[in-house]
């Protein structure tokens, strides 16, 4: 019997979304998870986390690559910061793992970037796009036609009915819905059970039903 040997992969987080994240990964089987990195609680180096340890920060990278780790997926729900570091480990060398749950529904032309997170449960209709470093999570539900920007967090049990554009590092809140051929600009953020009707620009916070804009977003 041949034994396939797995790729060695690492998560940068470790709390509640990395914790998702293994599990995909664990159930998934194709990859075997080295450990995670924490680079705001230095202090939980060589910590127990997640049937794993912590590594260290970012000053693991080096190391990482000097074994031969190649693999990396972004662990964390913070949009500004998963594209930040999306491209700090591209230009060191790493390639970004995808995660996809097998329960997803995702239908056979949809197109998913690079380092991206589909969670349980997730619905992706036909002749969608799904950026780098995306997370469409748990119970999302994606319509056909859709194109999600880089980065950007679709919370769970989201729904985005058809031809909707999410921009890049934007958070749509959990239970939000979005009406079809709306337009949502880029780092813009929709409140935990919205209803948005009408198109949002860039650089904004809205919710209610309907969602209005309630501030800029500065982040």
């Amino acid at each position: 019997m041949k034994i396939i040997k797995r790729k060695t992969i690492v998560i940068w987080g470790a709390s509640g979304q990395a914790k998702v994240v293994a599990d995909i990964i664990r159930r998934v089987g194709e990859y075997e998870i080295a450990g995670f990195i924490d680079d705001i609680n230095l202090e939980r180096k060589d910590s127990e986390f997640c049937n794993s340890k912590i590594l260290g920060g970012r000053e693991v990278l080096n190391n990482l690559i000097k074994r031969k780790v190649r693999h990396i997926i972004i662990g964390f729900g913070d949009c500004v910061s998963r594209l930040k570091l999306s491209e700090e480990v591209l230009k060191l060398g790493f390639k970004l793992a995808k995660a996809v749950h097998p329960t997803a529904c995702i239908a056979e032309d949809v197109v998913i970037g690079e380092g991206t997170v589909v969670a349980a449960g997730a619905v992706i209709s036909p002749w969608s796009t799904i950026g780098r470093s995306v997370i469409i999570n748990t119970g999302a539900n994606v319509g056909h036609d859709c194109e999600i920007g880089d980065s950007a967090h679709i919370g769970p049990g989201v729904t985005l009915a058809g031809d909707v554009r999410i921009g890049k590092i934007s958070w749509i809140g959990v239970g939000s819905v979005v009406r079809d051929k709306i337009r949502i600009g880029s780092n813009t953020m929709i409140g935990a059970g919205s209803l948005v009707l009408k198109d949002l620009p860039d650089n904004v916070i809205a919710y209610g039903t309907p969602a209005k804009i309630i501030r800029k977003n500065d982040s």
